[in-house]
């Protein structure tokens, strides 16, 4: 095999893996929101009901009435094709970014109250054209 072919085979490989950052509870990054909604139900699902479902916590925060209000997050940031492209990603480039956040106020009891779950797309842009 010629050198060439090499590097072409390993930039390839490169190029199809692309390159992502993770951060947060990744037991909610692999999850929809549909998914969420249907799994936590207020009045229903514990806190036992929610860590099976989406691990430890990532924050706690107390309540007035002896609740507490558990918070999940979730970061991705996945760099844009164009940036693997010699010279074209010093005049464009950037990242296309998904956030997923979830709250769940439990009451004393320890039974969910109340929960939000929302996801957001957003998109970072680097370059001279930016």
């Amino acid at each position: 095999m010629t050198a060439l072919k090499i590097v072409s085979a390993v930039l390839a490989g490169v190029l199809m893996s692309g390159c992502a950052a993770t951060a947060g509870n990744q037991k909610l990054g692999s999850m929809e929101k549909t998914q969420l909604n249907s799994q936590i139900v207020k009045g229903v699902s514990t806190k036992k009901d929610v860590e099976a479902l989406l691990g430890q916590t990532d924050k706690v925060s107390p309540t007035k009435d002896g609740g507490e209000i558990w918070t999940y997050s979730f970061a991705r940031a996945s760099l844009k094709p164009v940036a693997y492209i010699p010279l074209v990603n010093m005049f464009y480039s950037g990242t296309n970014n998904t956030t997923k956040v979830v709250v769940a106020e439990f009451d004393a009891n320890g039974v969910v109250k109340e929960v939000i779950a929302k996801e957001s797309e957003s998109e970072t842009k680097r370059g001279l054209f930016q």
